[in-house]
């Protein structure tokens, strides 16, 4: 029983004292070992970063040689996976490979972040340097290993063999690393699924800068050409730094590849300034604001401006968009909330969009910081955020062209009633003067033999009297029933009018004979001829009716209403009380 006992405690010992001497080594990973691939076409992915050791490159620059002689002062990453965060000096990445079995096909070393400057690739086999290869988004396209959107190279891997992986990179961006190695395959899928998304975001984009073009030429409202400027500046932002930019837009321009990011961030503070001051009104409700607006965009304007003919290097391009970069939200957050309250629509979805941008650059703010992995999810949530905030400003787009909608209609409807009231008698409510001549130039030209056009002038008999003995306010009173008698005696779309005093016209179409008319006159005269009462007195009063036909007796308007005009006053001088044509008079029916 004693030996047995002891012979557990001396085993506890040595295994505790085997724990502490492992404790006591560096941390390394243990290497990464890729499986065989039976040929091209197989579709394998490994994350390298659990193999991943790593070293800040302090005092540097350093050579490979120097590098390895560090070797044992390498540690496992204790960041948030495939993120270091921001460094300003070069990192080396050090992973050690074994390979099984490979049989015909090609291992492709991947970084899934677009915007690392330069990456210097060392693979070694027993000690001696194999493959050399510089990556980055410094290099223009055609200088790169692989003409992809990420840094990659293929890597030269013979069967059961082990390699030290060694990599420098340097960036001025954060040193966000997703290393993995791949299969031909697995790659070309993941790039088409990228490049697919990618797509999609881009041809978003463009359609609503078109969209929003569209509606400017038709419009001219500059509302929709800032925010197509923005759309556009903003979609080739996220091209820059998905690293599209280079494969689809600008090719290889060393300058727009190394510079694109912050250049068009620049530009896109640009037109969103322009944009809510447009869309917010912000004039109309913060002066103040709105300047601060104008000279946050001139700034921004004059700094892309300045970067572009190198007066200004990318750290104070950076620095000036970073600076800027907030303040679109900042001064127009309290302006969309006044609106809002107020039930504009359009600083609802003003708001709503901020708060989806605002989750998506939190999330990268974050990711740059390096307190966050580096995952698809959270790699790419700041551009998906902003072009759901692009979706959100074109339903304020929306609600801006309902508005332009309705004030071209309150427009059309205010003109329509001020041609009204210029076309209207304000007493009775009938056409006066200028919307007779009016009337008269639409119907002439249709009139013709068979459709005849009639012209009635019409004068009351003892107005006079009434208005004297009774006073002015009687006397409108009477006009009034008059023009409402008038009104009744005739069709819907035939048209009476006042010219003044108790001087009527109505104009009749579509009467085939001058017996026609005459009927009509008559009409005319025994509704006026029916006794009026004028508060709560009997008046009397007659008229006296001219009348010519269009086309028969005139083709004109001044012709035909002269003509009528010289009928009445015969009609009033062979005793008044009648309608007449010329030197023919019809008496009372």
């Amino acid at each position: 029983m004693l030996p047995t006992c002891s012979f557990l405690v001396l085993l506890c010992r040595r295994a505790l004292l085997l724990c502490v001497l492992l404790a006591s080594l560096p941390l390394q990973a243990a290497g990464l070992s890729l499986p065989g691939l039976a040929g091209d076409e197989q579709d394998v992915a490994l994350d390298a970063w659990s193999a991943v050791t790593w070293l800040p490159e302090r005092g540097g620059p350093w050579t490979l040689d120097q590098a390895r002689a560090r070797r044992a002062e390498l540690v496992v990453p204790t960041t948030p996976r495939a993120n270091l965060g921001v460094r300003r000096e070069a990192v080396w990445l050090q992973l050690d490979l074994h390979t099984g079995p490979v049989v015909g096909g090609h291992w492709l070393l991947d970084i899934d972040y677009p915007s690392l400057d330069r990456i210097e690739v060392y693979l070694l086999r027993d000690g001696e340097l194999q493959q050399t290869s510089l990556l980055g988004d410094h290099l223009p396209l055609h200088q790169r290993p692989l003409r992809n959107r990420s840094p990659n190279v293929a890597l030269l891997l013979a069967p059961a063999a082990s390699y030290e992986l060694w990599l420098r990179v340097e960036t001025t961006s954060s040193m966000i690393l997703p290393v993995r190695l791949m299969s031909p395959a697995a790659l070309a899928r993941s790039e088409s699924a990228m490049q697919l998304y990618e797509g999609m975001a881009g041809g978003i984009g463009l359609c609503l800068a078109i969209y929003a073009l569209a509606y400017w030429v038709s419009m001219r409202e500059s509302t929709f050409l800032w925010y197509a400027f923005s759309v556009m500046a903003i979609t080739a932002f996220f091209y820059a730094l998905e690293g599209v930019g280079p494969q689809h837009l600008w090719g290889d321009s060393e300058w727009m590849t190394r510079n694109g990011a912050p250049f068009l961030i620049l530009l896109a503070l640009v037109g969103g300034l322009g944009f809510l001051d447009r869309s917010l009104k912000v004039r109309e409700l913060m002066p103040w604001v709105a300047w601060t607006m104008y000279a946050s965009a001139l700034v921004a304007a004059l700094a892309a401006l300045a970067f572009a003919l190198g007066a200004l290097d990318y750290r104070g391009a950076h620095l000036t968009g970073t600076v800027l970069g907030p303040l679109p939200i900042v001064l127009g957050l309290p302006v969309a909330w006044r609106r809002a309250r107020q039930g504009d629509r359009a600083a609802l979805y003003i708001l709503i969009g901020w708060g989806v941008y605002a989750v998506g650059i939190l999330i990268m703010a974050l990711l740059l910081r390096g307190a966050l992995e580096a995952t698809p999810l959270t790699l790419h949530a700041f551009q998906a955020a902003g072009v759901l905030e692009m979706v959100m400003w074109m339903r304020v787009l929306g609600v801006r062209i309902e508005a332009l909608r309705h004030e071209a209609e309150h427009g059309r409807r205010e003109r329509a009633r001020l041609l009204t009231m210029a076309h209207t008698d304000a007493l009775t409510g009938l056409a006066n003067r200028r919307g007779l001549m009016a009337a008269l130039a639409d119907r002439l030209p249709d009139a013709d033999p068979q459709r005849l056009l009639v012209a009635y002038v019409l004068d009351l008999d003892g107005f006079k009297a009434v208005n004297d003995r009774l006073g002015h306010d009687a006397g409108d009173e009477l006009l009034r029933e008059v023009a409402s008698r008038l009104r009744a005696a005739v069709r819907s779309d035939d048209l009476v009018a006042r010219l003044g005093g108790d001087e009527f016209v109505v104009l009749v179409d579509g009467l085939q004979r001058d017996e026609d008319a005459a009927e009509v006159g008559q009409h005319l005269l025994s509704a006026v001829l029916r006794p009026i009462t004028v508060r709560g007195t009997a008046c009397e009063v007659g008229a006296t009716i001219g009348y010519a036909l269009a086309p028969l007796d005139a083709g004109e308007e001044a012709a035909l209403l002269k003509l009528a005009d010289a009928a009445m006053y015969a009609g009033k001088q062979a005793g008044k009380g009648r309608v007449r044509r010329g030197q023919v008079a019809f008496g009372p029916a």
